[in-house]
């Protein structure tokens, strides 16, 4: 069960906000008992971005967990003040982040944002491989070519569309990474990756629990120097679930030549997951719930609300992406890749909004009542 943080309200009468805890001792045994055996690992793998003593290993089933690799439990704390799911002070990192926290109906559904858009990429390469319109990878395209970031983390896959992170530094990179990948990864350990590279200024692609991660490491008052400094912008995906490795299995069935090798896009639509080979099939959601990762039911986070830039297909029509704009740094960054050439930007109609906000209330709900 998720727990709010120790109460120690800061602020005016109208700003208050939960305090961080500068320190805690507890160590991984804490983390591992109140949330990897409660099952509420979402495998966000920032236990093990900042922490070398921490693996993300499988056991003999398969599962994959984060794991302490040495003889005896440091007890710095880092883990367990870091991990998502042991606690998230919103308010305090909304605060931190934003200047603000949310307010109103709308504001406690979809978090602080500027603006709304629905964006696309300009070039046809990217919006042939691209998910929805290949906002990211543009994104991340003009980030980079601008040296607002020197490299981007990002998560692709291999030829049976196993995930794997990799650290872009070119254009070819990002677009070898496009398109969404629906299987649970500890993609934050690419930040750990990215810094033994030697990258000082990077740009990450991750999941709403992975995005909470990185803002309690970069908000935490903790005296250890992890490298997250160099963390400059974080882009955000809405997800509403995410699925085990055994999905693929499942999958691979259902494959023409049962294989996975001739899979160019998942996509999930409605209630349903795409899978384009030659041609595309469908994949009820109804029939692929038991494989969705046990750590995602307690999630409250549809729109991955403390991203600078966050990214979706839905709120847009087919071939759009919805991006909301958080921070002035996203702001500033989709603005100028606009007027750059890099994406084309559009306000978002009446029923989009209305689309994102039934689901982001929905997810906020079920989460709720799982965390219960």
């Amino acid at each position: 069960m998720m727990r709010e943080a120790d109460p120690g309200e800061v602020g005016t009468e109208t700003q208050k906000y939960v305090r961080l805890p500068t320190f805690l001792e507890r160590g991984f045994g804490d983390l591992a008992n109140e949330v990897t055996a409660k099952r509420l690992c979402c495998l966000c793998g920032t236990c093990a971005a900042f922490c070398d003593k921490i693996k993300i290993t499988e056991d003999e089933s398969g599962k994959k967990e984060p794991r302490f690799v040495e003889d005896y439990d440091t007890v710095c704390g880092l883990c367990y003040a870091f991990c998502p799911r042991t606690f998230l002070p919103l308010a305090e990192i909304e605060w931190r982040i934003f200047g603000e926290v949310r307010a109103g109906e709308e504001g406690d559904v979809l978090g602080v944002y500027r603006n709304g858009y629905a964006v696309r990429a300009t070039k046809g390469d990217i919006l042939e491989k691209g998910q929805d319109g290949g906002v990211v990878t543009s994104l991340l395209a003009y980030a980079l070519d601008e040296g607002i970031i020197d490299c981007g983390v990002i998560t692709t896959s291999d030829d049976q569309w196993k995930p794997m992170t990799k650290v872009a530094r070119t254009d070819d990179d990002l677009k070898a990474g496009a398109g969404t990948k629906y299987t649970l990864y500890p993609s934050v350990t690419g930040i750990r990756e990215a810094i033994e590279e030697g990258c000082e200024k990077i740009g990450f692609v991750g999941l709403p629990c992975q995005i909470q991660g990185l803002r309690k490491v970069q908000t935490a008052e903790q005296p250890y120097d992890v490298g997250v400094n160099k963390v400059k912008l974080l882009i955000g995906l809405f997800c509403m679930e995410n699925f085990t490795e055994d999905l693929l299995d499942f999958v691979e069935l259902k494959c023409a030549n049962g294989s996975l090798k001739g899979v160019s896009k998942f996509n999930i639509k409605g209630k349903e997951l795409l899978v384009t080979e030659e041609e595309t099939f469908s994949i009820l959601l109804e029939d692929i719930k038991s494989y969705i990762g046990e750590g995602c039911l307690v999630c409250q986070d549809y729109t991955a609300e403390l991203a600078d830039i966050s990214v979706g297909s839905v709120g847009s029509e087919d071939g759009w992406s919805t991006v909301f704009v958080r921070t002035a740094q996203g702001e500033g960054i989709v603005k100028a890749a606009a007027e750059k050439g890099y994406i084309e930007l559009k306000e978002l109609e009446e029923k989009g909004w209305g689309a994102l906000r039934k689901l982001a209330k929905s997810k906020k709900e079920s989460g709720m009542q799982r965390s219960e």
